[in-house]
């Protein structure tokens, strides 16, 4: 399907309690950012590929079968991940009624959802663009319509997904303290951070990716690099043996060539020119 973008405000949208503002498919997203957010309630969903989305200082991501709904007027962007397409459609309304149809679901904050690839909103607003090619509504009141079936298909097949990942960083964070505890153990590992949370180390390492988009080998190893600089800078008298045991690698050899890796220097030299 190529770009599509209807605009269809009808002419009487203050007599109406909900209306479509835009309603629209994008085969290969591009970058958006809206510093005073959007004036009408939006939603964006996922087809294919995964965006990321900025919001309230929270990093989201969106992949196939997800969406986020703005609430008007709040601060966000949102690009594509990779160099990959994103494949995305979005649909933009207002109206009297759509606060309090919202507050009902329990919906009236910007939200992330989740739901089954097989769900009827995965095709939703597709089948709603094809319904405007053969349907005939000067005044939109049909097309505004589907406003208020959308929403009642995010409330029966959705899942709030929010609150799964404020969980999910709350539960992270306890491993990344766990790290920082054990930043001289060389044993601790993968599948020690796994066990914290009782999941197995695959589910944890997409866990961990999925949130803050570095693997945790990755994340530990950036830790203890950190203080090996911070040892390097404040104490003269240590070796560099002495620091790579103290930062939990097995070897000397291994920890200068981390270090080189990471920062393009040795330990050394890095004391050296600081």
């Amino acid at each position: 399907m190529e770009l599509r973008k209807k605009f269809v405000i009808p002419l009487n949208e203050k007599k109406l309690p909900l209306f479509a503002e835009t309603i629209g498919y994008n085969p290969d997203q591009e970058a958006i950012t809206r510093h005073d957010g959007y004036p009408y309630f939006h939603w964006l969903q996922s087809i294919n590929g995964t965006g990321t989305v900025h919001y309230a200082h929270q990093i989201i991501t969106l992949p196939p079968a997800h969406g986020v709904l703005f609430m008007p007027n709040v601060p966000h962007s949102y690009t594509k991940q990779s160099h990959e397409r994103w494949e995305t459609c979005y649909l933009t309304f207002d109206g009297p009624f759509v606060k309090e149809l919202l507050a009902n679901l329990n919906l009236y904050k910007t939200t992330f959802f989740t739901w089954d690839k097989k769900a009827p909103l995965t095709v939703f607003i597709e089948r709603a663009l094809k319904q405007e090619e053969t349907k005939r509504d000067t005044f939109n009141i049909k097309t505004s319509s589907l406003v208020y079936e959308f929403l009642l298909t995010i409330g029966r097949y959705a899942q709030l997904k929010e609150n799964r990942l404020l969980r999910a960083e709350r539960d992270l964070n306890d491993v990344i303290v766990w790290m920082q505890h054990n930043i001289s153990n060389p044993e601790a590992g993968l599948e020690d951070m796994a066990s914290l949370l009782n999941l197995s180390k695959r589910h944890f390492n997409d866990l961990f990716y999925q949130t803050y988009h570095i693997t945790p080998y990755a994340f530990f190893i950036s830790l203890r690099i950190k203080e090996a600089k911070n040892l390097l800078l404040n104490s003269d008298t240590l070796t560099i043996k002495h620091i790579s045991e103290m930062t939990g690698f097995r070897s000397p050899s291994h920890f200068i060539a981390t270090f080189r890796k990471l920062t393009g220097m040795s330990p050394g030299r890095y004391r050296e020119l600081h």
